[in-house]
């Protein structure tokens, strides 16, 4: 059967480069129907193998691998908890080119050059300057969305949420224990969780957002053999949004439980 889309061209195409440090947000459940509706092939690993050819020696790819069994179970086993951020992260898991960070609750795959950095990290504050998040806003690095709209899968708004302390939010305390290599460890870390007695649901970013985003030079967005394919400048992006927390003309504010 053939490939449903050429690996190599699809990840020139998204603007991929050489050392380029990239997080990649994904749902390729569309892709995938019209690979078996059209008898053809969406492979998974082929992707991934482009893509780290693409970046080379220098380059990190990071895959978001984020869990609630931390949460709700007090427990987090690196090898083998499943992650709740689709198929991507839970195909590679054991993959041996990736290995994993230590935050229980948002953890990420990695493969590259910076990958022994970002699996020593301990930090304690899931948002913090110092996790791979901070790492990403520091180093420049991209936020690829695949068939996914960033609106609704950018993490980094809560950083910028933490960063200024909006009021709707806290950091709240979790702690378990976390399993690695069978070794058991004591663990808490915090989370900046939403204010339940407030009533608030979530947090949105308008889509007069993507207005500045472009405008800026922080977002570009293109279909890519039938993938709808938005690359965010990081950096860019996460100054922005604190900026528009703190003026008065919010585009990132709270959702409220009717």
């Amino acid at each position: 059967m053939k490939e449903i889309i050429n690996y190599k061209k699809f990840v020139e195409k998204i603007g991929i480069k050489k050392n380029d440090k990239i997080l990649i947000n994904s749902n390729f459940l569309r892709i995938m129907i019209l690979a078996k509706k059209k008898k053809k092939i969406f492979n998974l690993t082929k992707l991934v193998n482009a893509i780290l050819n693409r970046l080379g020696s220098g380059g990190t790819l990071v895959i978001p691998a984020y869990s609630w069994d931390f949460i709700k179970k007090k427990t987090f086993i690196v090898e083998k908890t499943k992650s709740i951020t689709g198929s991507l992260s839970n195909h590679i898991i054991n993959n041996e080119k990736f290995k994993r960070t230590h935050n229980p609750i948002y953890s990420f795959l990695v493969a590259g050059k910076d990958q022994k950095y970002l699996c020593s990290l301990k930090h304690q504050d899931s948002f913090s300057l110092n996790s791979p998040f901070g790492y990403l806003i520091k180093n420049k690095g991209k936020n690829i969305f695949l068939d996914i709209d960033y609106k609704d899968s950018f993490t980094f708004v809560h950083l910028a949420e933490q960063k200024i302390g909006v009021n709707y939010r806290f950091k709240k305390k979790f702690s378990g224990y976390i399993y690695r290599n069978s070794k058991k460890k004591k663990n808490t870390t915090y989370m900046y969780a939403r204010r339940l007695n407030t009533g608030v649901k979530g947090t949105k970013i308008d889509k007069k957002f993507d207005l500045i985003l472009k405008k800026t030079r922080s977002l570009i967005s293109k279909k890519v053999f039938t993938l709808n394919c938005q690359v965010i400048d990081v950096q860019k992006a996460y100054g922005i949004m604190v900026n528009n927390l703190l003026s008065k003309n919010k585009l990132i504010y709270p959702t409220f439980k009717k």
